[in-house]
């Protein structure tokens, strides 16, 4: 979600100002008609529901058999622009008229027809293996180090049958297409290697995969992976599998024009699903690296995945996504921490539960005030002579971002600056479910994303994003395992957040944490003229929630630390949350309560637009609001009578507003509050105490 639309009541003026001026675009998830629901699926939505209850792949006996007896077997070898066929010679396929009614081979065209084990050896300049057998019939291919090239359709074409490719031991086979156009043939195949009815590779061999004219390999049933070892190039997807893929283990490297792997059933609720068990996958897609439509689900496996070219290659027109750590935000000053003379920024306003530097211990009082009124109507409007009433209307059509314009907003060419249905390291339209693995992922969009819901139950997971590094639609659950989010616009984003167990580490160039819905869950209703009601502001109420009950959380942020477009509940766990060194975010942000009930949290950030814990926590809270800010480095404690440290941390970045949380806290008891080289006694007089210094 853009954060800067939900933002812009913090500078209003200045916002509106920029945007006018300037045109400048949001990004905006569109949701309504569908248009962003068909990329990579001609004429057909997304799946919206998922009864896929696997948690692993399905493999009969059959499938996981990569032995055969040589006996039985059909010999089919390829030399150069012929194919020849031969049987065992004490097996009853010696006869040409028994063997032909298995397979016929006419010049370089070989049809398989009836079931049964086929060896396949040789080079095949520009032919063709065709398998055309009764659906139910199991055709058993053997790779015994074959090299099938075809310029004018798919190498291997299997119109019918339950096909079984086993790579044998020690062979390295070779498939590859030609790129000539094929449009006004029928029923052409669109991948080098496609099969209409179940396709399943096992076997200890290896096999390369070249689709010049469109995908690699594709099934338009189950497609299932045992073991192996594949090497798959193409100029639209990798692997395609209508109803599924699965993969119980084997080693892939992909290159894809388009999506590394991908699961397109749309139709049925039960199927259109990515079942990875284990194996190695090693993936660069221009499109997304894994892709499913009801269930992405991974149990295990070492997945080093590009997509979209990187997050260096996200489509910003600022430094959005420099990490907090490398720069200091424009305008603001090492002792201030804020807009340049410690204020906060004109015309904007302190969130409630916040005091301006040197106001005194209005919370330790209870007389905490919001400000008051809104902001006047005056100040709304641009300043007289700077511009005509023509120059304040934005240019038609869209406009690229300008050089040395300060504060642009994200900038996606396209279309109407949508968000891009490409570019996602790990993507699911329902469910994606992440139980184990070894994760390295660099995305030009979302690093792991679903339309619905994701939750990670463990696996290591390291995430360099160009937006943000994980994404949820509607719910985000981590129950485990160790996510680093090393560069995302935002770090983790969804409309509820439950985080319950797990490591978590993030740096954001936005958010770090952030429970919202996307633009038309933040609009008013119709305004009954027919106009969509505006956007809210920064503090709207959408009913989202973030929810932390255990685990290590640390967030490093530029813009707001935890943000919610409703609630934020901290019950357990240790939360660390680094929040910006400007005036014009919060280290908390939320719009209705943050209870803190359990747990540790440690909070540091500006004072501009900061955020207290709320009165109704039942943990105590202690605040501190200095007249000047100190610098990155600087270590902060607060400790009890006896010199025990309760809670500590040392500052990313410049800081002038601390939060310290702790189960060891009580009402009416003295601590003594470390930042650097200054100590102060304090005496905690409420659940959330706040103390000037």
């Amino acid at each position: 979600m853009n954060t800067e639309k939900r933002k812009i009541g913090s500078v209003l003026l200045s916002v509106i100002l920029v945007c006018t001026m300037w045109g400048c675009r949001q990004k905006e998830k569109e949701t309504d008609t569908g248009s962003q629901e068909t990329a990579g699926i001609s004429g057909a939505a997304h799946a919206s529901v998922s009864t896929v209850a696997l948690t692993e792949g399905k493999f009969s006996e059959e499938k996981l058999d990569d032995t055969w007896d040589e006996k039985e077997a059909v010999y089919v070898t390829l030399e150069n622009d012929q194919i020849s066929v031969k049987g065992a010679a004490d097996s009853d396929y010696g006869e040409e008229t028994a063997l032909k009614e298995k397979v016929e081979a006419t010049g370089s065209t070989a049809v398989i027809r009836q079931a049964g084990t086929y060896v396949l050896s040789g080079t095949l300049e520009d032919g063709q293996l065709i398998i055309d057998a009764d659906k139910e019939e199991t055709v058993r291919l053997i790779f015994r180090g074959i090299s099938l090239s075809c310029s004018y359709s798919a190498p291997v074409y299997s119109k019918g049958g339950n096909v079984i490719v086993t790579l044998e031991e020690g062979t390295d086979n070779r498939i590859g297409d030609g790129g000539d156009d094929r449009s006004g043939k029928e029923e052409e195949p669109e991948a080098a290697v496609f099969s209409k009815d179940d396709l399943t590779f096992n076997g200890t061999g290896t096999l390369s995969v070249t689709g010049n004219y469109g995908h690699g390999i594709q099934c338009k049933d189950d497609l299932k992976f045992v073991s192996g070892t594949y090497t798959v190039s193409a100029v639209n997807d990798g692997i395609v599998g209508k109803d599924s893929v699965s993969v119980r283990d084997g080693s892939f490297t992909i290159e894809s024009g388009d999506d590394g792997i991908r699961a397109s059933n749309t139709e049925d609720s039960d199927k259109g699903y990515v079942l990875i068990e284990n194996g190695s996958f090693q993936i660069n897609a221009k499109g997304d690296g894994i892709q499913a439509e009801t269930l992405l689900r991974v149990n295990d496996g070492n997945f080093e995945i590009t997509a979209g070219g990187g997050s260096q290659n996200a489509e910003m027109v600022s430094d959005r996504l420099t990490p907090p750590a490398a720069r200091e935000p424009e305008g603001t000053t090492p002792e201030s921490g804020m807009m340049e003379g410690g204020e906060p920024p004109e015309g904007g306003r302190l969130k409630k539960g916040m005091e301006p530097p040197g106001a005194g211990n209005a919370l330790e009082e209870g007389k905490v005030k919001p400000p008051e009124g809104d902001v006047p109507a005056e100040k709304m409007q641009p300043p007289e002579g700077e511009m005509s009433e023509e120059e304040m209307q934005p240019p038609e059509g869209d406009r690229p971002a300008e050089e040395g314009l300060e504060g642009e907003m994200p900038y996606e060419s396209g279309d109407a600056a949508s968000e891009s249905d490409n570019g996602k390291a790990l993507k699911s339209y329902v469910e994606l479910i992440i139980a184990g693995g070894d994760f390295s992922l660099d995305s030009q969009d979302d690093g792991i994303h679903s339309n619905q819901n994701v939750t990670v139950e463990g696996g290591v997971i390291t995430v360099s994003a160009g937006d943000d590094g994980i994404h949820a639609d509607k719910t985000l659950t981590v129950e485990g395992g160790s996510i680093d989010i090393q560069k995302s616009y935002e770090g983790l984003e969804g409309f509820d957040i439950v985080i319950n167990d797990g490591s978590i580490k993030i740096v954001s160039s936005d958010d770090g944490i952030n429970a919202a819905g996307d633009d038309d869950s933040a609009a008013e209703p119709d305004a009954g003229d027919g106009h969509k009601g505006q956007t809210f502001m920064a503090d709207e109420d959408q009913g989202a929630s973030m929810t932390v009950n255990g685990g290590t959380v640390y967030v490093n942020a530029n813009g707001d630390g935890l943000d919610a477009n409703g609630d934020i509940f901290l019950n357990g766990g240790t939360v660390t949350v680094h929040g910006p060194a400007d005036g014009g975010n919060g280290t908390l942000d939320y719009a209705t309560s943050c209870r803190i009930t359990g747990g540790t949290f440690t909070g540091t950030g500006s004072s501009g637009m900061a955020q207290n814990p709320s009165e109704d926590s039942t943990q105590v809270t202690a605040v501190f609001c200095m007249n000047t800010a100190v610098g990155a480095g600087t270590a902060v404690s607060l400790k009890d009578q006896a010199g025990n440290t309760l809670a500590e941390t040392v500052t990313e970045k410049n800081a002038q507003w601390f939060a310290l949380s702790s189960p060891e806290l009580a009402v009416g008891e003295t601590y003594l509050f470390c930042v650097g080289t200054t100590e102060k006694e304090v005496i905690l007089t409420r659940t959330v105490t706040q103390f000037s210094l």
